[in-house]
């Protein structure tokens, strides 16, 4: 049995916690920036979010779920964001929101578990890597813990080098990490023992970081809606607040996996993505930690360019996606894929390699270093 399966057995039979800790030894400097990372899971439909308005290729693919132009919240003669977006659309006048447009990468893969796969990994579309792209970063940390994931998979920071653990329920997770004490001694080389009372002194470490967090955090200025996702935002922000310095968060969102019947529920969807991200930027600027933090969008694909027999849309290729944050230069990047020049599929043809923004918050936020995205170009998003 190896390292990580043993893990998840202690976990989930042993200890009876929802999470499993990767252990670190080394000991470097402090890290006081956090990057959340929020999953649209299923695959969002970019050409409903960022919107081109004015091509008529736009409304002639989607008769019946294309946004009207007098519904679009222009951006620019061009694109405007989806009516669900005032929320969102309110932080790009202050211009504090990147739009990243046709993002993607080659020879793409339309498979859920194999898109994510690649975009976790940052591979390319015929490469198998087992460690997510945070956990190849170099960056001083000396933190107790490396990420915190709230939701879905570990997907970026898979890996086994540094401190993650995967929380459903904040509550919870402390008063179950109260019945690990393990009265076990170690004796002789046994490698799954000690494996064992790793993990459990892990988990007491990640417990006592959140409670210490938690204690140092004041009810919040602003409330998130009542919801799960709501809940993974409230959650973040009460342990910035806290000052746990944990420098990655994992969110996830959805499904936009819109097949059938696509605009209301991708409406309600965008909106609660955009009223999260707006409640959680004026908490951190209550508590004065906005200028460290960097919000992420990302999704497995966009969909296709034309509309279904069923009123919504299938798996496709590239998508716009998003960076918010107080040093983020707002504006636009990159090149809205044409909707004339479509693949061998009828998609659209990416103009972004979502490696680019991975690296340009590794380099320009962080000061972390890849030789995984080396070869990528950055973006130059940041102030």
């Amino acid at each position: 049995m190896d390292r990580r399966t043993l893990l998840k057995y202690i976990a989930y039979h042993s200890l009876t916690l929802p999470l499993w800790l990767h252990a670190r030894n080394e000991k470097t400097p402090a890290f006081h920036k956090n990057v959340i990372l929020i999953e649209l899971k299923g695959g969002n439909d970019g050409l409903n979010t960022i919107i081109p308005y004015s091509d008529p290729l736009y409304y002639q693919n989607r008769p019946t779920i294309g946004i009207a132009k007098n519904q679009v919240l222009p951006i620019d003669k061009q694109i405007g964001m989806h009516p669900a977006m005032q929320a969102l659309k309110n932080i790009y006048d202050n211009h504090e929101l990147a739009i990243i447009q046709g993002v993607g990468y080659p020879d793409p893969n339309r498979s859920h578990f194999r898109s994510i796969e690649i975009w976790d990994t940052a591979s390319n579309a015929e490469e198998y890597l087992d460690e997510g792209w945070i956990n190849a970063l170099h960056f001083s940390q000396e933190d107790k813990l490396t990420g915190v994931i709230l939701s879905g998979e570990y997907g970026p920071l898979e890996g086994s080098a540094k401190g993650v653990i995967m929380l459903n329920n904040i509550k919870g997770f402390l008063q179950q990490s109260n019945q690990v004490h393990s009265r076990i001694t170690m004796t002789g080389e046994n490698n799954a023992l000690l494996h064992i009372l790793q993990t459990e002194t892990e988990i007491r470490k990640g417990a006592d970081t959140l409670r210490q967090s938690l204690r140092s955090t004041k009810p919040l200025a602003f409330t998130f809606d009542k919801s799960d996702f709501g809940n993974q935002m409230h959650t973040t922000t009460e342990l910035i607040n806290g000052g746990s310095n944990i420098p990655f968060f994992k969110l996830s969102l959805g499904s936009f996996d819109t097949h059938t019947n696509q605009p209301m529920q991708h409406a309600k969807l965008l909106e609660t993505l955009c009223e999260g991200i707006s409640t959680m930027r004026k908490n951190l600027i209550a508590s004065g930690k906005w200028e460290n933090i960097v919000i992420m969008t990302y999704s497995e694909f966009g969909r296709r360019v034309a509309q279904n027999a069923s009123g919504g849309t299938d798996h496709g290729t590239a998508a716009p996606h998003f960076i918010v944050g107080g040093r983020v230069k707002g504006g636009v990047y990159g090149e809205h894929p044409s909707l004339s020049t479509l693949d061998s599929n009828g998609d659209l043809i990416y103009t972004t390699d979502f490696r680019s923004i991975y690296n340009s918050i590794a380099k320009e936020f962080l000061g972390a270093s890849s030789e995984r995205l080396s070869s990528c170009p950055t973006i130059s998003l940041f102030s």
